[in-house]
């Protein structure tokens, strides 16, 4: 029997499997752990079934001292009984896997770049809805909007522009 500690809360554990296995997109290598524990009644079945329903655990491996931090990739129950009475034993067969490495602290510049793209897509996401809606109201058709669009790019882009890259007020005060 081995003894594990998943936030804060002591398990002796049954049929303990461990396996590594290596993450398909970053090549990092992570454990898989599977365990079984057994309680006795209801009130312990509730108890712990509502515990494993959290997405995330901090795991202690007591023989190695090794802290992981996993995420619940399932949990069952298994009783011989047709209801959960208080002397029901209730065996649970957990799986969790270990979480991906925290991802490398992004610099300013590729936090700016991140925000610059993530800006780009939502105006486009904006514009495409406000196109649909348009045509679908009838209020538009065929290339009426790109020559609207082609119209007011010769007039106004380099205005906006300016005030993308240096803020309206910087460009009212010059």
């Amino acid at each position: 029997m081995k003894q594990l500690i998943i936030n804060n809360v002591e398990f002796n554990v049954e049929n303990f499997e461990e396996k590594t296995i290596t993450h398909s997109t970053t090549g990092e290598q992570l454990k898989k752990i599977g365990f079984a524990f057994s309680v006795i009644g209801k009130k312990n079945y509730n108890l712990y079934d509502l515990f494993f329903e959290s997405p995330d655990f901090e795991l202690t491996i007591v023989d190695t001292n090794e802290k992981l931090k996993m995420k619940n990739i399932s949990h069952s129950t298994f009783y011989q009984a047709a209801e959960i009475s208080d002397d029901t034993k209730v065996v649970f067969r957990i799986k969790l896997q270990q979480e991906l490495a925290k991802e490398k602290e992004l610099t300013k510049d590729q936090k700016s770049l991140v925000n610059a793209v993530n800006e780009v897509v939502l105006s486009r996401v904006r514009f495409k809805a406000l196109e649909e809606i348009l045509e679908e109201k009838g209020l538009i058709k065929g290339n009426e909007l790109f020559d609207k669009i082609e119209k007011v790019a010769k007039r106004d882009f380099d205005t906006l522009k300016k005030e993308v890259l240096y803020g309206k007020e910087e460009i009212n005060n010059t």
